[in-house]
């Protein structure tokens, strides 16, 4: 789960000075400069100086991608050039963006080649590339040279020596970074990191006990060290003691509770061990710090991202009219992410309300679009998007929506268009890559929809989904078996790796047969004994039967099932090797029924009940159970559609439609599922109906073609 915690504006007078937002930032108050500069952005000051500060108050209030535009732009100012391009670099490494990093770093390079900080990152930035390892010594060297109390070019240096198996040399460097510790102030920041610098050495050496004995003795001498917090946590993750992070980031709020990062970062934590419920009493605690007003509005604005990011909508709602009541002034951009959340509830009258309060007509105009698109009317959401965006031609988010008012109208030439602009626009902000690429598939433009895929990848991280498909496509096509090294970071989570191992064995398994997907399990040695892989396993036995050799996976899944009794995956496996093979209903029916035993919510148990149900003619079981299938897994269409299959069977034409509605809400580029509705839809005499047209035209362009669809169109005299 990916939260938006994104939410970060404080207390702030819209009419501050230059030189009052100048001295808040020289302050540390960098969350209170964000409205007053917003507000000359908006009223036309572009100049270097003035984006440069909005970009240090969006980094430094978390907000990393959002701050990318306003730098790169006051980069094309000469006079502001370096400082843009130093804090453009910094956040592009602090997001792993390391190329980039690089790139812009050497930038300001041309411009001041002595700059220590430049060179220092990009030192760290080479370093952390694994491929420019001679170059990330020389940066540190000259860096050195130039400041040789430089403490951040001295740890560069020695993590470059470790990470070029130059031990000896390190452990030197290492040396003179503790002997000049001494020096330093042990209340200092540096002193913190010279602490972590040695369990670094001892990690990069090849002696994690000894790094996690030096990380415990250094967070009991500096527990609110942010630099220190980072890496031991990265750290311990990295040995999978979740637990012991999570310790450490609560050790790091108590120190210091007003940090954001420690508490959304332990939120994170929380939630990736399933303990919402810790992970929103983490975030209401920093609701509590009355004697901060500006801090309590934006502890109610991130709990309201987390929230909403949870599906509890309306509680997230309510946390963000707290968190506004707060504010002295309500900033534009808390308006309309509360009017969004209004539309995301569906209380559109609501949203409607919230956007006749906000200042900015652009703000406006596309909250009227999301509740017109929300209520259907694709025509007056385009047209209310369109007038938002002669406004504000860059934003993302409106021509994400614009894009998805497009195929409300069956334009999907212009919703290819306003796609690729969202992308353009702010690649990060919205699924438009995904949604694209789905688009660019289903029409069978394989090369078109990688290529959306791997868009500007220094700079955007592709998400899990984006990485199944993009590993099914080159399967699927090419016969390709090598998961791209782009991906690799990707998918290193056991339920990412399984889902997009089985998208890849399913592509090997449509280009070259069933031997194909089975010989790459084999291959990579898929441990089928180990409960996680459950549907790895299913997909075995699937692939086993379509090979003709169901015995191999019938042997498979009751050896793994003999391993793992209390593993429902491994039922679910055994029940489809006996539906399968032998077609042992009785048998298959006892596994599913086992599956479901041991987690109720089992979407394939479920499928295969309903599958078997269907199989002794009871059609009305077999759909329930289906549904429930899907509402177990949605984001797996295959159980929708056996309902609906059944649906139609029966002659319960109204479920099927609007079932196969939902289904082309969740995925609008099945050109089947818009010919099977276009054929219900004629059948009842909609056929000139706008609704039935643009499923035509859906139908045709995604391989859906019929002679239903056909004569739709040519009735309504387009091709």
């Amino acid at each position: 789960m990916v939260l938006s915690l994104g939410f970060s504006v404080i207390a702030c007078q819209a009419e501050s000075t230059l030189d009052e937002i100048r001295a808040m930032q020289t302050a540390g108050r960098y969350g209170a400069t964000l409205w007053p500069l917003r507000e000359r952005i908006d009223a036309g000051d572009q100049s270097g100086e003035i984006l440069v500060l909005y970009g240090r108050a969006l980094s430094a209030t978390g907000e990393k991608d959002a701050a990318m535009w306003p730098l790169r732009r006051a980069m094309q100012d000469p006079d502001w050039r370096v400082p843009a391009g130093l804090q453009l670099a910094r956040d592009a490494f602090d997001t792993g963006n390391n190329d980039a990093a690089i790139d812009t770093s050497s930038r300001v390079l041309e411009i001041e080649p002595d700059n220590v900080f430049a060179l220092v990152l990009r030192s760290r930035a080479r370093l952390e590339t694994r491929r420019q390892l001679e170059g990330a010594l020389e940066d540190a060297d000259r860096a050195l040279e130039l400041d040789p109390d430089s403490v951040a070019a001295r740890k560069a240096r020695v993590v470059t020596l470790l990470a070029m198996e130059k031990i000896e040399e390190a452990a030197e460097a290492l040396e003179a970074i503790e002997a000049l510790a001494y020096e330093v102030d042990p209340d200092q920041p540096d002193s913190a990191r010279y602490c972590g610098a040695r369990a670094t050495f001892a990690k990069e050496s090849g002696d994690p006990d000894l790094a996690a004995e030096r990380y415990a003795d250094c967070l009991e001498k500096y527990p609110g060290s942010s630099l220190l917090v980072t890496e031991a946590v990265r750290f311990y993750k990295s040995r999978g003691e979740s637990e012991r992070a999570v310790e450490i980031l609560r050790a790091a709020l108590v120190e210091a509770p007003g940090n954001r990062d420690f508490r959304i970062g332990l939120a994170l934590h929380q939630v990736a061990l399933g303990r919402l419920d810790e992970a929103e009493a983490t975030m209401r605690e920093g609701t509590t710090d009355s004697s901060h007003p500006g801090r309590v509005a934006r502890a109610w604005l991130d709990l309201a991202g987390f929230l909403i990011d949870i599906d509890r909508v309306d509680a997230g709602i309510e946390a963000m009219q707290k968190g506004m009541e707060n504010l002295a002034e309500i900033p534009n951009e808390v308006r309309f992410r509360f009017a969004d959340s209004l539309v995301i509830a569906d209380r559109l009258d609501e949203a409607l309300e919230a956007a006749e309060a906000m200042s900015i007509e652009a703000h406006r105009d596309l909250v009227r679009g999301r509740v017109a698109l929300a209520r259907g009317d694709s025509a007056a959401a385009l047209e209310a998007f369109d007038a938002g965006l002669r406004e504000w031609p860059e934003n993302a988010v409106a021509r994400y929506y614009a894009a998805i008012a497009a195929e409300g109208l069956g334009d999907y030439d212009r919703a290819v268009e306003e796609f690729r602009y969202s992308i353009r626009a702010g690649a990060a902000e919205t699924d438009a890559r995904l949604r694209l690429a789905k688009l660019h598939n289903a029409e069978g433009l394989y090369d078109d929809a990688v290529a959306v895929l791997r868009h500007d990848l220094s700079n955007n991280t592709p998400t899990p989904e984006m990485a199944a498909l993009e590993i099914n496509i080159l399967s699927r096509v090419a016969g390709q078996k090598a998961v791209p090294p782009h991906l690799s970071p990707v998918i290193n989570r056991d339920d990412v790796w399984q889902h997009c191992i089985s998208a890849l064995a399913h592509g090997l398994e449509a280009h070259a047969g069933p031997e194909a997907a089975i010989a790459f399990f084999d291959e990579i040695r898929v441990d089928f004994l180990n409960p996680v892989n459950g549907p790895l396993l299913r997909d075995q036995v699937e692939f086993y039967a379509q090979a003709e050799k169901p015995e191999l996976g019938m042997a498979l899944a009751e050896k793994s099932v003999a391993a793992h009794p209390d593993a429902a995956g491994f039922h679910v496996a055994l029940g489809t090797a006996h539906l399968l093979g032998a077609a042992d209903t009785a048998a298959a029916k006892s596994a599913f029924e086992r599956a479901r035993e041991l987690a109720p919510d089992q979407s394939d148990a479920l499928a295969g009940l309903a599958h078997l149900a269907q199989l002794s003619g009871d059609a009305a079981l077999a759909i329930d159970l289906y549904l429930e299938a899907d509402a177990a897994k949605p984001e797996d269409p295959a159980a929708l559609e056996a309902a609906i299959d059944l649906m139609i069977s029966a002659d319960r034409h109204g479920e099927a439609e609007q079932q196969l509605e939902r289904l082309l809400e969740r995925e609008p580029y099945l050109g089947a599922a818009a010919l099977r509705l276009v054929e219900l839809r004629v059948a009842r005499g909609a056929a000139q109906e706008e609704r039935t047209r643009v499923l035509a035209r859906l139908a045709m362009r995604f391989g859906g073609v019929g002679p239903a669809a056909q004569k739709v169109l040519a009735s309504a005299g387009r091709s």
